[in-house]
């Protein structure tokens, strides 16, 4: 999987603001919020439409129902809802900004809805509507952080924004500063750890938060990440969005069967929204370990719940391994032919598959379980089947190339540093004059060695020659994680 779900940026709430302003946080609004953010989303429609009815002038609550939308529709992407919420999302940014008290809990609240709509119309597509919404959500977070620079959910959210335009290039960086968009990593991950440190009702939130974000900017943090997330999942069972959330981080740390405890112990009763994409989730970690049949049965569960368009090329190249490594070669071909025809390209394992469907090429079964076992953390497995893959000076260059930087990764997973470089490097060898991944893949990941090794000129030139390559399938992500590589080395 080379892209996350749209999740790890949902914003929450924060503590009780003096009793003498119309929003407060009480006993009500907790129980609302703490049903909303364990995605027990009817309940929480009772609970805060009860105090909407009571006090709808609490910015408190007017911020819990948007986040009840914005989830909704995040989590589900039912295109036939998009229109009806956004339209409430906008009259509740109207209710907020008609509001006379002057509090921190108005500022943040809308600041937080602005937010919430223009990370709605990025999923829905509309760049340029979420990025004009982005900057007003921003100037509103600065503003209120300004004003009231010791309120925690504040500096929880402008935190998250802080390190994510301070992991963007500076190239870019420049454009975001010029409309008043500046950000830091260091300054962000110090607002977030404050938030995640002092006691407030929602520091569990804000651990998350840094944990995501963390795993996100920093390889070296992934394991301490996958920590903080499984943590938070034991400790709260009956809240799916942490359930999603030590998914994720365990799955892309290649900790399969950690991440299958989890989906299989997540709530699964009545009351709690629909989450289709736990179920694709789950079917690359069946996937990974070779339980064929489960992996196609929780991908045939995500497409009849899923109603958006994205990950459904995704979904069916999956469907399609999962046939063909388990012998059905009809049935893989049926999925094969469905990739060209279903779903859109704005995701880039989409945009994989979609590929791969274009260029019609079998795999070659060896490399492909070694490549399967390998993501799942299944090293020695993976390493077994490559030594049964015969491999010669005629074998094709795709092949030699893939087997060279398949061990490479297999060895690296291993900490067998010595022999991760020399397969490495045979990679980059077999790739020459091709524009094919595993050079410039290979070049990032002996970027990241000689980077913990202390070496950061080594480290430099690797990151740089990963960015020279052109063409590629994974161009954007590979670039991206080079050029903050890059900007870490520069302050080292």
């Amino acid at each position: 999987m080379a892209s996350a779900h749209p999740f790890f940026l949902l914003l929450y709430l924060s503590p009780a603001i003096p009793a003498q302003a119309a929003s407060v946080y009480n006993v009500a609004v907790r129980q609302a919020y703490d049903a909303t953010i364990s995605l027990r989303i009817p309940e929480g429609r009772r609970l805060i439409q009860q105090e909407l009815l009571n006090n709808p002038d609490n910015a408190v609550a007017l911020l819990i129902a948007n986040q009840q939308d914005f989830l909704t529709w995040a989590v589900q992407q039912n295109p036939e809802v998009y229109a009806g919420i956004l339209a409430r999302q906008e009259k509740r940014l109207q209710q907020l900004g008609n509001l006379k008290e002057s509090s921190a809990w108005v500022g943040y609240a809308l600041a937080e809805v602005r937010l919430q709509i223009a990370l709605s119309k990025l999923v829905q597509g509309n760049k340029v509507g979420a990025a004009w919404d982005l900057r007003q959500a921003y100037a509103q977070y600065s503003a209120n952080a300004r004003q009231y620079p010791d309120f925690l959910p504040n500096r929880k959210t402008l935190g998250a924004l802080q390190v994510l335009i301070g992991s963007v290039p500076d190239s870019y960086r420049v454009l975001l500063n010029i409309i008043g968009m500046q950000g830091s990593i260091d300054t962000g991950m110090a607002n977030l750890k404050a938030a995640a440190t002092k006691d407030n009702p929602f520091r569990e939130e804000a651990q998350m938060l840094q944990a995501l974000l963390q795993h996100l900017i920093d390889p070296e943090a992934n394991e301490a990440a996958a920590e903080a997330v499984l943590k938070l999942s034991k400790q709260y069972p009956d809240n799916l969005l942490y359930s999603f959330a030590a998914m994720h981080v365990l799955k892309k740390t290649r900790q399969s069967n950690t991440a299958l405890q989890v989906y299989l112990r997540r709530p699964q009763q009545a009351g709690y929204l629909a989450f289709p994409y736990l179920h694709h989730m789950a079917a690359d970690l069946y996937l990974y370990k070779g339980d064929f049949g489960s992996s196609i049965r929780s991908n045939q569960l995500f497409l009849a719940q899923h109603k958006g368009e994205h990950y459904l090329k995704a979904t069916n190249y999956k469907l399609y391994l999962a046939h063909w490594l388990g012998g059905q070669p009809q049935q893989a071909q049926q999925h094969l032919k469905l990739i060209a025809q279903q779903g859109q390209t704005d995701r880039e394992e989409d945009t994989y598959a979609a590929r791969f469907a274009k260029e019609q090429t079998q795999p070659n079964r060896h490399l492909m379980l070694a490549r399967l076992q390998y993501d799942g953390g299944y090293y020695k497995e993976a390493l077994q089947v490559l030594s049964q893959m015969p491999l010669n000076s005629a074998s094709p260059a795709a092949e030699r190339s893939e087997y060279h930087y398949r061990k490479a990764r297999i060895y690296h997973g291993m900490q067998r540093l010595p022999q991760a470089k020399q397969y490495y490097e045979q990679a980059i060898e077999a790739s020459q004059h091709t524009t094919l991944y595993y050079a410039p893949y290979a070049a990032l990941q002996l970027g990241y060695i000689y980077q913990d090794e202390q070496k950061p000129e080594l480290a430099r030139q690797w990151f740089t020659k990963a960015l020279a390559y052109k063409g590629h399938a994974y161009k954007n992500s590979i670039d991206g994680k080079a050029k903050l590589a890059l900007q870490t080395l520069k302050k080292s």
